[in-house]
């Protein structure tokens, strides 16, 4: 069996090293078979999976590197949410008590209930509530006679703990993105995700995104991950989805309840798993940057080349898709990480927000975007669900069950080009979707 060496990350290791002491490095290192997502076979990575793995349990135990959970949490694990590093899905409304995967209801802050609804609590602790979604259908017929159902979603949540939601707060549904290749797209420069908005904005076109700068740290940031970009960084992403999704505490987040508010007095008062020799956290800064790197290195889904579809690239582009889904970028110098410096990627996103009209819009803000912006989102990696078009979960609720519901969704920014895409000749919607699969 391998051993932690102590020079393992050239920096304090001291907390790690009890991490390890504590929750038995053997144990770990089972979890973490060898799988295909491994970019490279290091301790580091293999360490970094387990944790992402990881089942967090209630404070107090004996074992204090792995307590901490909730109270109130909507899963266990990173992985609860993102399976093999893949996305999440609705609940499904005709399979009874089905909760979906990494289903959540984000809030505007509520005074009680907070910015999510957590579904699940510790003993002792009272469920906020379970979230469910219903759904309305539509007809979208092409003129060729050929029709797509839309099904338009609206949150619902059942058996709520603490009393009714205030009159003002706005619900939204998400599901959890992929997490492949979020390490390449951290490398991206913000100058160049900066200039590309300015590109955009003096194009004069019907696409004109924008940044949502975040501040993090006293420090204004170019946002690039989350639905609507609201994280500069991967580390904030995961800190936050700690907080907000397994009730731990993170240096960016630092209050051991999680999401619980004031309200919640019983969560607040509840034990947790913050300890000295982790920060006085729960989650301390090595145990994220060990998340960190291992989702760093997991490669994309897709490919990472061109496009080898010259017709269906230059029909994405004469429809309008390439405007904000741009094929093209190329990463930074990153002495710190090597094998992510100065590639060429093809996530197909421009990395911005715009505005997608009234039918995705959510109401609720977020930094700098509206409740109508989203984040481009990268459409790499679909080729590993191309045999599933038709019972996908994509868009940030999952709504759209096929590449061509989710096109049909867009309007705002991205109208001319789903009037685009209407147009096209049958044989020429079908290509456009195959090339977006094949990424």
């Amino acid at each position: 069996m391998q051993t932690l060496d102590p020079r393992l990350r050239g920096d304090d290791i001291s907390s790690w090293k009890s991490v390890v002491r504590s929750a038995s490095l053997t144990a770990l290192l089972l979890l973490a078979a060898p799988t295909a997502a491994h970019a490279a076979d290091s301790l580091d990575n293999r360490i970094g999976e387990a944790l992402f793995r990881r089942m967090w349990v209630a404070a107090p135990t004996a074992t204090q590197a792995a307590d901490g959970l909730g109270p109130l949490y909507n899963a266990r694990s990173c992985a609860t949410c993102h399976p093999r590093g893949a996305g999440g899905r609705p609940p499904d409304p005709a399979v009874k008590d089905d909760q979906g995967v990494g289903y959540a209801i984000k809030l505007n802050a509520d005074p009680v209930y907070g910015r999510q609804i957590q579904s699940n609590a510790i003993p002792g602790q009272l469920v906020e509530g379970r979230p469910r979604v219903t759904y309305r259908e539509k007809t979208v017929r092409f003129p060729d006679g050929e029709t797509v159902r839309l099904r338009h979603p609206t949150p619902v949540i059942e058996d709520l703990g603490y009393g009714p939601l205030a009159e003002a707060t706005v619900m939204s549904a998400r599901v959890p993105p992929r997490v492949h290749g979020m390490g390449l797209l951290d490398r991206i420069p913000a100058d160049a995700i900066e200039a590309e908005a300015a590109r955009q904005a003096a194009s004069g076109g019907p696409a004109a995104g924008r940044v949502n700068y975040v501040t993090v740290d006293g420090k204004r940031q170019v946002g690039r991950f989350g639905w609507k970009a609201m994280h500069p960084t991967l580390d904030h992403q995961d800190a936050e989805a700690f907080s907000l999704d397994i009730g731990m505490s993170t240096p960016a987040f630092p209050e051991p309840w999680g999401d619980c508010t004031p309200a919640q007095t019983a969560c607040r008062n509840a034990p947790h798993g913050d300890s000295k020799q982790f920060e006085g956290l729960e989650i301390p800064s090595t145990v994220i940057g060990l998340i960190d790197g291992y989702l760093r290195d997991l490669p994309p889904d897709g490919s990472l080349e061109a496009a080898k579809d010259k017709a269906g690239t230059a029909l994405f582009a004469d429809t309008g898709c390439a405007a904000c889904h741009r094929p093209s970028w190329r990463t930074g110098e990153d002495a710190e990480h090597p094998s992510l410096s100065n590639r060429d990627i093809f996530p197909h996103s421009d990395m911005l927000l715009h505005d997608l009209g009234p039918g995705l819009g959510d109401r609720l803000p977020m930094g700098e975007a509206n409740g109508s912006d989203w984040r481009t989102t990268p459409l790499w990696g679909l080729n590993r669900l191309a045999a599933k078009d038709g019972q996908l979960s994509l868009l940030h609720d999952g709504r759209a069950r096929s590449v061509a519901e989710a096109i049909l969704w867009h309007g705002g920014e991205a109208e001319a080009a789903k009037d685009r895409f209407k147009s096209l000749p049958g044989k020429d919607r079908k290509r456009l979707v195959r090339y977006v699969l094949g990424l």
